[in-house]
């Protein structure tokens, strides 16, 4: 393939901005086409009267160096290493986040703990007897953790967070996200203490003097510097293809219709947008795919508050239903820069369905719930400390995972490959629950495959391995 001359992406999320970037780097002529108003995705920054605000909690991290490095040259000193400090909030008490068995043994009724252990042993015995797959989410928990820990504390919080039951989830993430804390492990350590400790998650991190936002404005800066062009506030509605190839894509945005035409077109929208906006239309079957490949979607609630902190916990984790959010996030303990002098602020996590009850509910109703949750919380907070308060949305916030997901991928991105010129990456291009650093990777991968250096199947292994995305190995590199 001759070298093209002008590539058009579509997405401003950090595997967007990051294939921008790299090709506007080496002479490109790049053109990217964003939805929102700012450049981010699902990692941009809202900046309102001194506070800052992150669409959600996020902290970069990678155990990939080549990653690593190119954040960390890409914003200099602004980019600093940060201690990471979670709870669990569950009946009443504070455990720590992952859970650590000898912490529940600790706080949990004498009942419940025993209960806890009790079933576990009955499930290893089980498990050694006979090996059955993990099928479902419900499956590898209970196999790990066993069914009395599921029922307290992993099945509330799934099905709060994801809004199906964990049965019908597939488990294939699940080693990614969940920290093995397996008790059996814990009580091996214990009684043998030259015994390998079990991976626990990173306590460490970067992040953005000005918001985690801060990486993709920069890379947005660098490539209108190398003369590309940003786009926002315009929506994809057409990409038209003809012998295999797209020739044009149809924008909208407040100005009106937009065109653009290319010799090379990557997309990291979501994947089932990408493919109903093919034309000729994608054929029925097809169309239910799409269906089928669905989002979680997320409503923040953010809210600025005069007082010096609510606690030191970057995140609080409520599972119990009766509480609206399923997460609490004070962003001055991830930044000192993310609040006034004196001042805090918190971002509440709910987790609901586009255009739903939550999603359409007016703020002051929302905010006036929310309220009462967290004093029931033991977080009081007076009226006359409230700045103020507004809402920030992620529509396609977590791909569901399904079961039966896998295949619906696999044929999406089949009918993707029949266009010679297109690409498809990204956390929601590629339907993938993956992590930011992995969403830079496939940016950096994109931009390769364009100059001839790598094949598209390269793109498709970032971030689908079973291990663990986050551990302390990864922190020798973070200063």
């Amino acid at each position: 393939m001759s070298k093209p001359v002008k590539i058009v992406i579509l997405g401003g999320g950090p595997a967007g901005c990051t294939a921008a970037w790299k090709l506007s780097e080496q002479g490109y002529l790049v053109e990217l086409i964003e939805k929102d108003a700012i450049i981010g995705g699902l990692s941009s920054t809202v900046r309102k009267n001194g506070y800052i605000f992150d669409l959600g909690g996020h902290r970069f991290i990678s155990k990939d160096l080549k990653v690593l490095n190119e954040i960390k040259n890409l914003l200099g000193s602004e980019l600093k290493p940060r201690a990471r400090k979670s709870v669990i909030r569950l009946r009443g008490k504070y455990f720590h986040y992952p859970l650590e068995p000898l912490d529940l043994l600790m706080k949990m009724n004498p009942v419940t703990s025993l209960s806890c252990f009790a079933d576990f042993a009955v499930t290893t015995v089980k498990n050694k007897l006979k090996t059955t797959p993990d099928i479902s989410l419900h499956d590898w928990i209970a196999k790990r953790f066993g069914t009395s820990l599921y029922n307290i504390y992993f099945g509330p919080y799934s099905e709060k967070l994801w809004g199906v039951s964990p049965d019908k989830i597939s488990a294939d993430w699940a080693s990614q996200r969940i920290s093995l804390l397996n008790l059996w492990d814990v009580i091996l350590h214990l009684f043998w203490k030259g015994r390998d400790k079990p991976v626990t998650y990173a306590t460490r991190y970067l992040y953005p003097e000005r918001g985690i936002g801060q990486i993709c404005e920069r890379m947005a800066e660098i490539i209108q510097e190398n003369r590309g062009r940003i786009y926002t506030e315009m929506r994809v509605t057409r990409l038209q293809i003809k012998d295999g190839k797209v020739i044009k894509i149809i924008g909208e945005s407040k100005t009106g219709i937009h065109e653009f035409e290319a010799d090379f077109f990557l997309s990291t929208i979501p994947l089932p947008e990408l493919l109903l906006s093919l034309e000729p239309t994608i054929p029925e079957s097809l169309q239910q795919t799409c269906d089928l490949l669905s989002f979680r979607s997320l409503r923040f609630l953010n809210i600025m508050i005069d007082r010096e902190q609510i606690s030191n916990n970057n995140w609080i984790y409520i599972p119990e239903d009766r509480f609206t959010f399923f997460r609490i996030q004070e962003p001055k303990n991830w930044s000192e820069t993310n609040t006034p002098p004196g001042k805090t602020s918190l971002i509440l996590e709910i987790a609901c369905n586009y255009r739903d009850e939550i999603w359409n509910l007016a703020d002051k109703t929302l905010f006036t719930r929310c309220l009462e949750d967290l004093s029931d919380l033991g977080f009081k907070l007076k009226e006359s400390e409230i700045e103020g308060y507004f809402s920030t949305f992620a529509q396609h916030a977590y791909p569901k995972y399904l079961i039966g997901y896998k295949q619906r991928i696999k044929d999406a991105l089949e009918e993707i490959s029949r266009c010679s010129n297109l690409l498809s990456f990204g956390r929601q291009g590629l339907f993938r629950y993956n992590n930011m650093d992995h969403s830079v990777k496939m940016g950096m991968v994109a931009s390769e495959i364009i100059m001839n250096k790598k094949s598209s199947s390269k793109l498709y292994d970032i971030g689908s391995g079973q291990e663990y995305f986050e551990t302390d190995e990864t922190l020798k590199d973070l200063d």
